[in-house]
């Protein structure tokens, strides 16, 4: 199963904060999970758990600690501790994964209008897979413009607290949420088509 599957099951994303969040990841519903913490040390042995819940993994590199910003510790990273992908801020990490063979989602942070043609500018660049807007709340047209070019999965995150604020990520065009925490993991989506 890829990543637009997992979405596509359920799109809410369990963006996993600590020790305490990843063991409440078990018995939810998310196929996919963002790994927010973690070590050179730990993240192995997180990975491999998250993945015999039976649920999809995607590192955050900014997050990872022990690591360089390098090719080598990608090639560290896809190799031995195998996610089925990661998340980054870093245009030339997202790119430098790609090229390394893993499925990238690039975070982009959109707090005005000129930061919408920032990030279309660095996801022609990176060529991430899938791109993260932050904060989760933005307008539709926020949406189209970042799909203009390519029809990318947008995944909604920061700032959604609530089930309405889902919804309205949703329906203003994101196809997945990424929510902490936990409450809103089981959420019963029921969208309009």
């Amino acid at each position: 199963m890829g990543f637009q599957e997992g979405i596509r099951r359920h799109p809410v994303i369990a963006a996993v904060r600590n020790e305490e969040e990843l063991k409440r990841l078990e018995n939810s519903r998310p196929q996919v999970c963002f790994l927010l913490f973690g070590d050179i040390n730990t993240l192995p042995s997180m990975v491999s758990q998250v993945r015999r819940m039976g649920k999809q993994v995607y590192l955050h590199l900014d997050l990872a600690q022990g690591f360089s910003n390098d090719r080598a510790a990608l090639k560290y990273i896809h190799k031995e501790i195998k996610p089925d992908g990661v998340v980054s801020t870093r245009t030339h990490l997202v790119r430098n994964a790609r090229e390394e063979g893993l499925f990238v989602i690039q975070r982009l942070f959109i707090p005005d209008t000129m930061s919408v043609e920032t990030g279309k500018h660095l996801l022609k660049q990176s060529k991430a897979d899938a791109v993260e807007v932050m904060p989760g709340i933005v307008p539709d047209w926020v949406y189209d413009e970042l799909r203009r070019k390519r029809d990318l999965p947008i995944v909604a995150g920061g700032l959604l607290r609530q089930a309405g604020d889902v919804i309205q990520a949703l329906q203003n065009g994101a196809s997945a949420v990424s929510v902490s925490g936990g409450d809103l993991w089981n959420l019963d989506i029921q969208m309009k088509s």
